[in-house]
């Protein structure tokens, strides 16, 4: 699964996989380029969780 933080305006998110679209543990999720719905910023960080629970702890900063 991947969520996104954005160092602005400090929104994170859960973005989810396709199940049709694996990642494997080369694959560099930094070529996603996401833009802030809350402020526009385009610098927003991919971050990487195994569970639906370790995103669940993410959006809420109990990471």
């Amino acid at each position: 699964m991947l969520c996104a933080e954005c160092p602005r305006c400090r929104r994170r998110s859960i973005i989810g996989v396709n199940r049709n679209q694996t990642l494997t543990e080369g694959d560099e999720p930094a070529e996603l380029r996401l833009r802030c719905d809350l402020c526009g910023s385009r610098q927003v960080r991919i971050v990487r969780v195994q569970s639906p629970i370790e995103a669940l702890r993410f959006t809420t900063g109990r990471s």
